[in-house]
C-alpha cells in the first residue's frame, strides 16, 4: 500500500515538473527592447486609399494617325481611348537599338503611315513604363533612359511595324526591332478614328479639332480632411508642435521647429516642409517617383484620381530641386485652377528618394449637386486663336479638355475648358 501511494506521488511529481518545464521554455519573458525608434512612435492615420505607381502613368492622350494627313485624338474619357490603350498595353516590345531621331522622316510618318501615338506629356523612366507596359523588355540598354511618348505605325508598301520611345527633346530615340504587332493590328486600332471627331495638325505636335466636343459643367459636394488630421498624419510626436495663426489671411501654421505645416485657403490647401541639406550626386528620377508615391501612401493617401505629370517650370530646365507632381481627374477629365484658388494637383519636391516638401488640397470630392449641364467646347479657328491669345508668343505643348475648378461656397465647380500647356509646363486656358 505504501509502496503504491509512493508510486502515485512521484507520478505526480513528474507531472508538475513537465507543466512548469512547459512554462519556462514557451513563456518567457520579452527581452526585447521597448524603445520606440522616431519612426513608430506615431502611427499615422489613414486618411485616404493607397495607390500603385503603375496606376499613376496612364497617357495624357493617345493621337491616332489615319493616313492622307487624316488624324483624330482619344483623350482619357473617350470610349476608345480605353480600347485601344488596353490593346497596346498587353504587346510585347523587345530587342531595342539606340537610333537617331533622324533616321526617320516623322513628318512623312505623321502625314502618310497610319499609326498611333501614346503621348505622356512628361519623360517617364523605363523602369516606370515597365510597370504600365508590362511587354517591355527589361534590356540594360534602357536603364537610364527614358520616354515621352511611344509612336507605333504600319508602313503602307511593306506592311512592317515599326515601334519607336522617344524623350521629350528628342535626345533619346530607342527603336523596339521584335513587336508582336501586325499591320492589322495597327490597322485596327487606327480604324476608330473614323467614329471620331477629326483634328487638324497645327504646330509642334499640337492637333487641334475640327468640331465642337461636349462636356458637361457639373458642380459637386466635397468634405475636408482636417488640420489636425494632417498634423497627426506628418508629425513624428503631435504633442511637440505648436500652432499659430496667421493674423494675415487665417492661415494655421504647425511646427515642431524643425518641420512645418501651413494650412490655408480656408482648410483647404496644405503646404508642408521638412528641410533636408541638398545631397550631391545624380538623382534618380523613377526613385523620386517611388518615394513620392509611397509618402502620399502614408500621409493623406490618394483623394481621387491622379496621373504623373510635368511640375510647371521644371520643362524648362530650371535649376531647382526635383519635383514630383500629379495631376488630378474627375471622371477621367483633368482638374485644373484658376487664380489664387489652388486644387486639383500634389506635388512633391524630392531628392535622392527623400521628400522634403509636399502641397495637395485637402478637399476630398463628393457627390454632384442638380443636374449636369451639357456644354460645347469651341473648335477650329475661334480656338486656334484662342490658343495663340493665351499662349502670348510662347510655345504651346499641349491642348486638351480640362475641368476648370472654382468654389462656390459650399460647391465646387467643373467648368469644361481647353487647356494649353506651354513648354515650361505652365497650364492657360484657351476658352
Amino acid at each position: 500500500m505504501i509502496d503504491k501511494v509512493k508510486s502515485i506521488a512521484l507520478a505526480l511529481l513528474v507531472a508538475v515538473s513537465l507543466v512548469q518545464s512547459y512554462f519556462l521554455a514557451y513563456s518567457m519573458p520579452n527581452l526585447e527592447t521597448q524603445v520606440k525608434t522616431e519612426q513608430d512612435y506615431v502611427k499615422t492615420e489613414e486618411l485616404g486609399p493607397e495607390e500603385k505607381v503603375e496606376n499613376l502613368l496612364f497617357p495624357e492622350a493617345l493621337v491616332i494617325h489615319m493616313g492622307q494627313d487624316k488624324h483624330t485624338v482619344f483623350y482619357p474619357h473617350d470610349t476608345f481611348y480605353r480600347m485601344v490603350l488596353d490593346k497596346l498595353s498587353s504587346r510585347e516590345f523587345k530587342g531595342f537599338q539606340r537610333a537617331e531621331e533622324s533616321v526617320i522622316d516623322w513628318e512623312q510618318v505623321r502625314r502618310q503611315d497610319e499609326g498611333i501615338e501614346i503621348r505622356f506629356g512628361r519623360d517617364i523612366p523605363f523602369s516606370m513604363l515597365q510597370r504600365a507596359f508590362k511587354g517591355i523588355d527589361g534590356e540594360p540598354l534602357l536603364s537610364a533612359g527614358a520616354a515621352d511618348r511611344i509612336w507605333i505605325f504600319a508602313r503602307p508598301d511593306s506592311g512592317e511595324v515599326r515601334s519607336f520611345f522617344l524623350n521629350a527633346d528628342g535626345t533619346e530615340v530607342y527603336e523596339a526591332a521584335q513587336v508582336d504587332l501586325t499591320a492589322q493590328d495597327v490597322e485596327q486600332s487606327v480604324g476608330f478614328g473614323q467614329y471620331w471627331k477629326p483634328f487638324s495638325y497645327w504646330a509642334n505636335g499640337v492637333y487641334v479639332p475640327d468640331q465642337a466636343l461636349a462636356l458637361s459643367r457639373v458642380e459637386l459636394s466635397f468634405t475636408k480632411y482636417t488640420a489636425d488630421q494632417m498634423q497627426r498624419n506628418l508629425f513624428i510626436d503631435p504633442t511637440t508642435t505648436k500652432m499659430i495663426q496667421d493674423s494675415q489671411d487665417g492661415a494655421q501654421i504647425y511646427t515642431d521647429t524643425k518641420r512645418g505645416l501651413k494650412v490655408e485657403q480656408g482648410g483647404g490647401w496644405l503646404s508642408y516642409k521638412d528641410p533636408v541639406a541638398r545631397a550631391e550626386g545624380r538623382d534618380d528620377p523613377a526613385e523620386n517617383i517611388t518615394s513620392a508615391v509611397q509618402f502620399v501612401n502614408q500621409h493623406g493617401g490618394w483623394n481621387g484620381e491622379f496621373r504623373l505629370t510635368q511640375a510647371p517650370g521644371l520643362a524648362a530646365g530650371d535649376d531647382a530641386d526635383p519635383s514630383v507632381r500629379f495631376q488630378q481627374y474627375y471622371a477621367d477629365v483633368p482638374l485644373v485652377s484658376a487664380g489664387e484658388f489652388r486644387f486639383g494637383y500634389m506635388q512633391l519636391t524630392v531628392q535622392q528618394g527623400v521628400v522634403s516638401s509636399y502641397e495637395r488640397s485637402l478637399l476630398v470630392l463628393g457627390d454632384k449637386v442638380g443636374t449636369a449641364q451639357p456644354y460645347s467646347l469651341i473648335s477650329g479657328n475661334q480656338l486656334l486663336s484662342n490658343i495663340r491669345l493665351a499662349a502670348e508668343g510662347l510655345q504651346v505643348e499641349s491642348l486638351f479638355p480640362a475641368y476648370r475648378t472654382t468654389l462656390n461656397r459650399d460647391k465646387l465647380v467643373l467648368e469644361p475648358v481647353w487647356a494649353v500647356r506651354l513648354a515650361n509646363g505652365e497650364i492657360r486656358f484657351a476658352g
